[in-house]
């Protein structure tokens, strides 16, 4: 009897831990800022004023483990050739910062490459930037690139540096003038999923047609080595890019938020000190909720997508609260509880279940608006994985 009673115990307390129940308290009782409102609006408000959504696509942060630049400067590894080049032509990418950022823009063009050439499939978002710091961030860019006045080898890419966007009138600014290159070689074996299930890798098909886009100009985050792509004209580029993110406003639902996400290393052999295997990082998604009533839970569905082997212990350098979302189970029930508040229930559903301590989420900066009776938040994800790691991440509200 004693030892029945002792397994009951212990197989009720797996079954807890299997229904993830979590707590969260609510840190703070104020008005909803005017960033976090925006997604509580339409899809099609957001879609229709790129100025907000760029601000949402702001609220993101992201970080990877290896975000010091270690060399400034990097080249093509084909043979001798790229050393040769490198070293007495020039011909090199170069950091502008020592630091990885980040960028949120609009798509202007995207591109890719026709097929692989040496180990390079380019996919290519050429941004413009509505918000200014980023935009000032351009500024800077282009004046270098005019200052070291390089010309592509190419007679149709000759550029004129005393026009425009090299020389600024700042009361007449066309923003589309100054572009971020953003570009990343996904990995190999991950093209065909990828182009599937995330974002469009082979031709055929554009922004437009792909099920995670709907639109040929979608507002979109970055976050990758800021530099000068000077095996051409110095322009600037956001080589590799690495976090990528931006919310598809073409789904059934107006008012629910659906969010990309992808965090993946470089798979060309261009870049060895800046783009390093396993991937580590983590990234906060802002979310805004209103709450009609402590009966109906809220959901947040998580879908994994394409991703790579997990590193069990990659995430010990990441800071983590105690209250982890584990995808160990493929349903989780969260509730976030508060002074005053009735406890708020949230569902938080995986596609599948993916047993490994490489990857965890949780919530956080919790903030509740009495008036509004909205919940607002981050939803966080760290991994630890070779190659990249992609999810779709779906925020229902009641």
């Amino acid at each position: 009897m004693k030892y029945t009673l002792l397994l009951c115990v212990i197989l009720l307390a797996i079954q807890t831990r299997s229904l993830g129940q979590i707590e969260y308290t609510i840190s703070s009782y104020h008005t909803t800022s005017s960033d976090f409102a925006t997604l509580l609006l339409t899809n099609e408000q957001i879609e229709n004023n790129d100025t907000l959504n760029e601000k949402a696509l702001d609220l993101v942060s992201v970080t990877v483990q290896d975000s010091i630049i270690e060399r400034q400067k990097e080249h093509h590894h084909l043979f001798l050739i790229g050393w040769f080049i490198h070293t007495f032509g020039g011909f090199d990418w170069r950091s502008t910062d020592p630091v990885k950022e980040k960028f949120v823009g609009t798509v202007k063009s995207y591109t890719r490459s026709v097929k692989e050439r040496y180990s390079e499939l380019d996919i290519n978002f050429n941004l413009y930037f509505h918000l200014h710091k980023y935009l000032w961030h351009m500024f800077r860019a282009v004046d270098i690139q005019r200052n070291i006045a390089r010309q592509d080898i190419r007679s149709h890419q000759k550029i004129d540096y005393t026009q425009a966007p090299y020389v600024r009138d700042s009361d007449h600014i066309d923003m589309t003038q100054y572009r971020l290159h953003c570009e990343l070689t996904p990995p190999r074996h991950f093209r065909s999923q990828l182009h599937e299930l995330f974002y469009p890798i082979y031709s055929g098909m554009d922004l437009a047609q792909h099920s995670n886009f709907g639109t040929r100009y979608p507002s979109m985050g970055f976050y990758g080595v800021n530099c000068l792509d000077c095996n051409h004209s110095c322009h600037s580029e956001l080589h590799p890019y690495e976090w990528i993110w931006w919310m598809n406003l073409h789904t059934p639902s107006q008012t629910d938020k659906t969010w990309l996400v992808g965090l993946m290393k470089d798979g060309s052999s261009r870049f060895h000190h800046w783009s390093h295997n396993p991937k580590t990082g983590r990234i906060s998604i802002p979310f805004a909720l209103t709450i009609h009533s402590t009966s109906i839970p809220s959901k947040i569905k998580v879908d994994h997508l394409v991703y790579g082997s997990f590193v069990e212990t990659g995430l010990i350098s990441i800071h983590m609260p105690s209250a982890i979302i584990s995808t160990d189970s493929a349903q989780v029930s969260v509730s976030i509880k508060g002074e005053g508040v009735p406890d708020i229930p949230i569902e938080i559903s995986f596609n599948h279940a993916i047993p490994t301590a490489g990857l965890r989420y949780w919530l956080s900066d919790l903030n509740w608006d009495t008036h509004n009776k909205t919940i607002s938040g981050y939803f966080n994800m760290a991994t630890s994985v070779i190659d990249g790691y992609t999810m779709r991440v779906t925020f229902i509200g009641q």
